[in-house]
């Protein structure tokens, strides 16, 4: 398997951090009165590439404020399971889906970006959390600094964009694609990701942010957690130790909620609690090794969650290949990229791979069996398969000004999530998104 270069950090997001403390810092100091709601539908604000540079326009001082909070790898069962009266409080109030059907792969990256951009991978391009982009001869990889950073691997508009150009002061605690330039901005307040930060450091902070004066209030706050996510990996979903990171997840909430519930404003704060996928137990009797079954010389593979991407360079080499692997295959399938089932929506984009490889169920498609590796694969809790699984989908419950209270739903798609956080703010979407508000329109009040 082709390892991603190493790039030595030149300290863009070192700059970049102290930019977002200084506005921080410039933020804090205002602590004027409130702005009264006017009745009436609020005025525009003007249109700028620039941002906010962390003061809000004065056409969106009457509009609320939107929390999208995000329980990393939270499994919709585990609300009935486990005890979740801050959940249940939350879905009482406001709506509660059946899931949120994540996209493929249904990985953290592509998933948190498909909800902030309201577009799926092969469109905005985070395709996986690791991928190999033939165009630019590069390999992008979440755990590398330098690549979370970079706006230039980052397609469409996340809606912390849309707010900050449209007048609207953006935070962000934290949330795949907020500390990269995309589009020549960033939120006003954001975090470079370090995962050792406190939970309840993060809860406070948002509080803080909640609690500025009118003019420098952000109007979006995003905020993530991956404590159900790790605990998901070590134990698996079924454990019934999952109870601790679920019912810890459930006290951070509970203590955001109260906060939010003693602000002068609380009745102008929506709160949207999502995940990005969910969580299962791979199968070990489908594992499939794929240099067992072909010759994989000079060509570079990358996983893609459960699947294994393949970056051949020759068109009549893939054809040949993925005749060769399916003649073999027992628990996977390999296609050409204009083959992937249409329902993945991962034909449109290069760095997809020439062929794909994905596996039956919930079996895994590996490059080595070394122990390391199957270990590694083999995991007790996993994700990355095809998002149509119930075990793949994740949470979505909102509540707050435009969202009447007590509304349960199906299962609703991870790319509707911006076009219901823009409708909540009043903002114009980015044209172009696969999402809308259909199936969410009997949740939605004026």
């Amino acid at each position: 398997m082709t390892s991603p270069r190493r790039r030595p950090n030149r300290g863009r997001r070192q700059i970049a951090a102290l930019a977002g403390g200084l506005l921080l810092a410039a933020g804090l100091s205002g602590c004027g009165p409130d702005v009264s709601t006017e009745s009436g539908p609020p005025a525009a604000a003007p249109r700028t590439s620039g941002g906010t540079g962390g003061v809000n326009h004065p056409a969106v001082a009457s509009r609320p404020h939107v929390v999208l909070i995000s329980f990393d790898g939270f499994r919709p069962d585990y609300l009935d399971r486990f005890d979740t009266p801050a959940f249940d409080r939350l879905a009482a109030r406001g709506l509660r889906a059946a899931g949120l059907i994540s996209v493929f792969p249904s990985l953290t990256f592509p998933g948190h970006y498909s909800i902030a951009t309201g577009l799926y991978p092969e469109a905005h391009g985070i395709v996986a959390n690791r991928f190999h982009d033939p165009v630019r001869n590069d390999e992008f990889n979440y755990r590398e600094s330098d690549d979370a950073g970079d706006g230039s691997w980052w397609g469409g508009e996340p809606i912390w964009v849309t707010a900050e150009k449209q007048g609207m002061v953006a935070a962000a605690f934290f949330f795949p694609g907020t500390e990269a330039d995309i589009g020549g901005l960033r939120p006003s307040h954001w975090r470079p990701y370090d995962g050792s930060v406190p939970n309840a450091a993060r809860v406070e902070q948002v509080l803080d942010w909640l609690a500025l004066s009118a003019d420098v209030r952000p109007h979006l706050v995003t905020l993530y957690f991956s404590l159900v996510d790790s605990a998901g990996h070590d134990l698996g979903p079924d454990s019934p130790d999952m109870r601790r990171s679920v019912e810890e997840a459930d006290r951070l909430l509970g203590v955001l909620t109260d906060g939010v519930a003693a602000l002068p404003h609380a009745g102008r704060v929506a709160l949207v609690v999502v995940s990005d996928h969910g969580m299962a137990a791979p199968d070990p009797d489908r594992l499939t090794v794929l240099p067992e079954l072909a010759d994989l010389s000079g060509i570079r593979t990358v996983p893609a969650g459960a699947a294994l991407s393949l970056h051949v360079g020759d068109p009549e080499r893939s054809g040949a290949l993925r005749d060769e692997l399916n003649a073999r295959l027992t628990h996977a399938r390999a296609y050409l990229r204009e083959e992937i089932p249409a329902h993945l929506h991962a034909r449109d984009n290069p760095r997809i791979g020439d062929i794909l490889v994905i596996p039956d169920g919930l079996g895994l498609v590996g490059f080595r069996r070394t122990v390391e590796r199957v270990r590694l694969l083999l995991r007790p809790g996993m994700h990355g398969w095809d998002p149509r699984l119930p075990e793949m989908h994740g949470i979505l419950l909102a509540a707050g000004p435009g969202i009447a209270a007590g509304v349960g739903l199906p299962a609703i798609r991870a790319v509707d999530v911006y076009p219901l956080i823009a409708h909540l703010l009043d903002l114009t979407p980015h044209p172009g998104v696969a999402g809308d508000l259909s199936a969410l329109a009997p949740a939605l009040t004026e």
